[in-house]
């Protein structure tokens, strides 16, 4: 699945020697006294302007990783490389600013229903996440503290299992719905994100009210994935907490069993596809494969809305999902930090990216919102004073997990 991986660290330069917009250096930027940029003089009465270098950043944001743990992910390796490519992923630096956290489901046995004789099945879900979602700073997983290292530790002392005698249970249903749950008491104020990675085989709905498929018992167990696109979208457009969610579909979420004995009769990629349009509509390819409702029979997708590595998983495919993810959500809108004590002109500001650790390219304030910059990439103003990437700037920087923008500040405004 395209969605968009990144971290962009904006940087404000005050003085326009430090470098010309074509990218060479330009003079020395010191000032008398000693500072790297001195004060810009303020005529009486008018403000000062903004000198100095300044971080500016996306709007706070919080992601929960929602991990199956049904013995199934034992297979191939998938809980091994998963549980790496976690903690590999919010160790990038990217995640200094966010919030995260994990919970994995099933986490125990529960009493089956009647038709299975009452048997303990793998269904049950935890009330909240054994990694409480907390703010992540620069602690990494190898620090003695911190969210990341609470995040490997419990990644490394725990295991995927099979908790039910009666069989092999994956409650996605009230996973997500605990995982939602969990995201809209975080006290933001940011962005909300789920990432659920899952191997498919959705089941454990015998146990509830809504509306299932009968498996090879009889018991109506084999969830119905309109049930789950339901609760993601209206999870996606509450107005108070809207909350974004994905999908990874890990090896064995290709299934499709017709007679229902070992898999839900209805190929699991077109429902992990629909279940992944429902939750963040705005930021899956343009062209995937979704339909509302989703039928028993609707085939495979042409084109998945969800990350599908049932052909290509591995520990670093997994962990550049879980960095596009929080790009897609971010998108290419940055703060510009008012200083103390002084303003920003407006109209003179100036904005370069580079990606992958290249020289950085300089951009233009485009005209005219009639431009697309799709060849080049430019820049302009939000109505709220942000600067917004455009074009393949934007396409640049949600495609690279190593992309920086620097905002020169008090040259004059470039535009084209």
């Amino acid at each position: 699945m395209r969605l968009a991986p990144f971290f962009a660290v904006v940087v404000l330069v005050a003085a326009c020697g430090t470098k010309n917009f074509n990218g060479s250096d330009g003079g020395d930027a010191s000032s008398g006294d000693g500072s790297l940029f001195g004060d810009a003089p303020a005529p009486d009465g008018a403000p000062a302007c903004a000198t100095g270098v300044y971080a500016a950043h996306q709007d706070p944001a919080a992601m929960l990783v929602l991990l199956q743990k049904s013995g199934s992910m034992l297979q191939g390796n998938k809980w091994v490389f998963a549980a790496q490519a976690i903690v590999q992923a919010l160790d990038q630096s990217v995640f200094d600013t966010m919030t995260v956290g994990l919970i994995a489901a099933p986490n125990s046995a529960v009493a089956g229903p009647a038709c299975i004789g009452g048997l303990t099945v793998a269904c049950g879900v935890p009330a909240f996440p054994q990694v409480d979602l907390a703010f992540a700073g620069t602690s990494k997983s190898s620090d003695p503290t911190g969210v990341r290292h609470d995040i490997k530790t419990w990644l490394a002392n725990n295991n995927a299992q099979d908790y039910g005698v009666g069989g092999e249970g994956n409650p996605l249903y009230s996973a997500i719905q605990a995982s939602l749950g969990a995201l809209q008491l975080w006290p933001g104020p940011g962005k909300r994100i789920l990432l659920v990675v899952t191997d498919g085989a959705i089941s454990c709905t015998s146990l509830s009210n809504r509306q299932a498929y009968n498996d090879g018992n009889g018991c109506p167990d084999w969830e119905n994935p309109n049930n789950i696109v339901s609760l993601v979208n209206q999870a996606n457009t509450n107005q108070a907490t809207p909350i974004d969610t994905f999908v990874v579909g890990v090896p064995g979420s290709d299934s499709y069993d017709p007679t229902a004995q070992n898999y839900p009769p209805y190929h699991m990629r077109a429902a992990l596809s629909d279940i992944a349009y429902a939750g963040s509509p705005a930021n899956v390819p343009a062209n995937c494969t979704h339909t509302n409702p989703f039928a028993q029979g609707d085939p495979d997708p042409a084109v998945s809305c969800h990350f599908d590595m049932t052909q290509n998983y591995s520990a670093t495919q997994l962990a550049s999902a879980i960095a596009q993810v929080r790009g897609a959500v971010l998108g290419c809108i940055f703060d510009v930090p008012v200083p103390d004590g002084g303003t920003v002109d407006p109209n003179e500001v100036n904005v370069s990216y580079s990606v992958g650790g290249g020289s950085p390219d300089d951009l233009f304030k485009r005209a005219s919102a009639s431009e697309d910059c799709s060849q080049t990439g430019c820049w302009d103003y939000t109505s709220d004073g942000k600067v917004e990437l455009f074009g393949k700037a934007c396409d640049d920087v949600k495609g690279a997990t190593d992309a920086d923008v620097e905002i020169t500040v008090g040259c004059q405004t470039i535009v084209k």
